[in-house]
């Protein structure tokens, strides 16, 4: 990790403690300057815990929302870099920096413990300004005692519960700044794309009993600008919520936050003409907004809707001749950005944690779509300064604390370390990476073996979520288990080779056989052919063996069959959680059922991804189920996976997309696909077409990238390596 020498001059300082009555308002911390003549360059950098908005006469000072990024604040704090040169014209200017709370002081309680984090305590900055000047001089201005104090109108401000500002109130005198104890973590630059507003809109409106209910026709994660005539001292209230309770009203409730108020904002009129105001340190997940209180009514310009977060570059497209596919894309690629919030959340909703089993799922789709390399290496040092000496990993991460003993822990879930580390190998071909992580990512593997039972893994999660459960399933989740722990075994066999480490490749792959071999004794049933975990068949734990290649050859075929007879039982549907959904339509795709792949895809019944969009959808759901929690979720959308690897049939290789597979599926009447993403070495893409039993294929390939093409049917020329740059077609006749 990077580091800098800020700070030179700068020292913590916060505002004086307030009065019990302002105890959650937000504070400003300030200074005033004189910029003479000659300025050339002024440079900012700046750390405030735990959320800032830092601005010179009032102007922001970059398009950044809900900095700096969220990391274990005892471990790392991250700062942010802000060129201003523009902002100081020759004169008087004042700089502030008003501080919300964020994950550093939560003040609502919560299961996760963020209000009791190790690291909470006063609101705080640290700030450092460099002015260069034309004859090459310096001068350097930093926090210190000399700066000011005093309250924002803004009274309280919490991730979950929502934020509140009164336009009535006056600005106290300010007073001087005090002196800060400064975080345990040391100070590092913010090195990822910064949390951004990529979408407005306005909404349509109805009139529900005495509310006003907006709906902005798509799910976000965001908030609103509230702009009015509101009566001086007239509180509006403004509650955000993905769906909207059989009356029309909006209910948002979480059992996981105390307190009856969750996402919700109020705001107090000040009595004039055009008032605007919008919050700036929380945000929600939402489709529609419910106002109470509102002195007049709605006017199209009344709310706008902000959708925000990490400014990640969208470099993969798919497309097909299946509209539902490309509605399941759109979809997934909004659900992911929705849930990119300096790390990679669960839902924007009710708990914007690091879940790592989400990420797990995910991550190939995720890759496919954007560039989140950098969002993903912040995050790997999140892992690893959650990570105990012994090598446990908690199921979230960053962490209060929470996670380790609480569904934890769950193999499926934090093998995402080994995994993420692998993935980004493959498409970045960074070994120092996978080296700095090396002896952190060795330890977690160890802790692992050292807690197997029996010789196999062991979990609280498991498939999660699987039809008509609100969690954790019947099954023994020993196969999930032991096979995503395999996979990271295998993954870190294989870096461990290209270190150079020729110790740990032995250990770990030796270690992967006698898992896979322990697993198979004690699962499958030979007799019958299928792996035993249950009450029910399990899809999930036959599937996943399948994909992994772990079922013994000679069972294969008996392993295939139980599989595919009991998704045909079952009317060609699922009966899977999440782990389910990412891995058994690529297994039946690779052992020759591909046009039952299709089928399931394509289904709009329940359980399907299809069931959501014909119940309204615009995103990926949490469950099955209509009733499901989380509108805005994406560890059951992996399908997607299988539409870019399978049915466009595109998947990276390895070494920075050094090698790359084409292997395109053109199943169940589907006429065309395409899918095409920008690499680190260029584009790489391909995009088939059929026409009665005529298969033609257009492959571009960049330079430094070599591809193995597999056509369907029979080819009508050779198709050998295809060595880039270049862009080649190729046809072939399908039965």
């Amino acid at each position: 990790m990077s580091t800098t020498n800020f700070p030179t001059v700068a020292r913590w300082i916060q505002a004086p403690p307030p009065g019990d009555r302002d105890r959650f308002r937000a504070p400003i911390l300030f200074t005033d300057l004189t910029v003479p003549d000659g300025l050339r360059a002024a440079e900012l950098r700046v750390c405030g815990l735990g959320l800032q908005h830092v601005t010179v006469d009032g102007a922001p000072v970059n398009d950044h929302r809900l900095d700096p990024p969220f990391t274990d604040f005892d471990h790392r704090v991250l700062y942010v870099t802000a060129e201003i040169t523009d902002l100081l014209t020759v004169g008087e200017h004042r700089l502030s920096i008003t501080l919300g709370r964020g994950f550093f002081a939560v003040p609502t309680g919560n299961v996760w413990h963020w209000h009791r984090a190790p690291w909470s305590g006063p609101l705080r900055a640290i700030a450092e300004l460099r002015l260069t000047f034309a004859d090459g001089s310096t001068r350097m201005l930093g926090t210190d005692e000399t700066w000011s104090a005093t309250l924002d109108r803004t009274t309280y401000d919490c991730y979950y519960a929502g934020e509140s500002y009164d336009a009535t109130l006056p600005i106290p005198d300010p007073t001087p700044a005090v002196p800060a104890d400064p975080p345990k973590g040391p100070l590092h630059p913010a090195g990822h794309e910064p949390i951004r507003v990529t979408w407005q809109g306005t909404p349509t409106w109805e009139r529900v009993g005495d509310s006003w209910v907006a709906d902005f026709g798509r799910t976000i994660a965001g908030w609103t600008g509230l702009r009015s005539d509101q009566q001086r001292d007239a509180a509006v209230t403004i509650t955000y919520a993905e769906k909207r309770e059989s009356d029309g009203t909006l209910q948002p409730r979480s059992v996981h936050v105390d307190g009856d108020r969750f996402q919700t904002d109020t705001y107090v009129g000040d009595g004039t003409r055009g008032q605007y105001w919008e919050p700036r340190f929380s945000y929600k997940g939402f489709r529609y907004v419910q106002l109470d209180g509102l002195s007049h009514e709605p006017a199209a310009d009344t709310l706008t809707a902000y959708a925000a977060h990490n400014d990640v570059t969208a470099i993969g497209e798919f497309s097909c001749g299946e509209p539902l596919f490309e509605t399941f894309t759109a979809a997934m690629a909004r659900t992911i950005e929705n849930n990119l919030h300096h790390i990679p959340t669960d839902t924007p909703v009710y708990e914007k944690n690091g879940w790592t089993g989400d990420a797990q799922l995910g991550l190939i789709t995720m890759t496919g779509l954007f560039d989140i390399r950098r969002l993903m290496i912040k995050w790997l040092d999140d892992l690893r300064d959650a990570q105990h000496a012994d090598g446990w990993l908690p199921v979230i991460a960053p962490t209060a604390g929470w996670g380790y003993t609480d569904l934890g822990p769950s193999p499926e879930w934090t093998t995402v370390y080994p995994h993420l580390l692998r993935e980004l190998y493959r498409r970045c071909g960074d070994l120092d990476l996978v080296a700095d992580h090396w002896p952190s990512l060795t330890r977690y593997l160890e802790w692992e073996l050292g807690r197997l039972v029996h010789g196999v893994a062991v979990s609280q999660l498991g498939d999660y979520l699987q039809p008509g459960t609100d969690g954790v399933g019947p099954d023994d989740s020993g196969v999930t288990a032991s096979a995503l722990l395999i996979r990271a075994l295998r993954d870190s066999a294989e870096l461990a080779e290209m270190l150079g480490v020729g110790s740990d490749h032995q250990r770990f792959a030796a270690a992967a056989r006698d898992l896979t071999a322990a697993m198979n004794d004690r699962f499958l049933d030979r007799d019958l052919g299928r792996y035993d975990v249950g009450p029910v068949y399990s899809q999930t734990s036959n599937a996943l063996p399948l994909l992994f290649g772990l079922v013994p050859e000679d069972l294969v075929g008996a392993v295939v069959a139980n599989l595919v007879a009991d998704i045909e039982q079952r009317d060609d549907h699922l009966n899977v959680g999440c782990i389910g959904a990412n891995c058994v339509l690529p297994a039946l795709t690779a052992h020759g059922h591909g046009e039952l792949a299709f089928r399931v895809a394509r289904q709009t019944s329940y359980p399907s991804w299809g069931f959501w969009f014909a119940n309204g959808a615009d995103t990926m759901w949490e469950m099955w189920e209509t009733s499901a929690r989380s509108r805005d979720h994406y560890f059951h959308g992996t399908v997607v996976q299988w539409l870019i690897e399978d049915i466009a049939g595109l998947r990276c290789g390895d070494h920075g997309w050094r090698t790359v597979t084409v292997q395109p599926h053109p199943l169940g009447g589907l006429d065309h696909a395409s899918y095409a993403i920008r690499t680190i070495r260029g584009r790489v893409g391909v995009a088939w077409r059929r026409e009665g039993e005529r298969f033609s294929l257009e492959v571009e390939i960049p330079e430094g990238s070599t591809a193995t093409v597999l056509l369907p049917g029979t080819a009508d020329q050779p198709t050998g390596p295809v060595i880039g740059p270049t862009r080649r077609e190729f046809t072939s006749r399908l039965a």
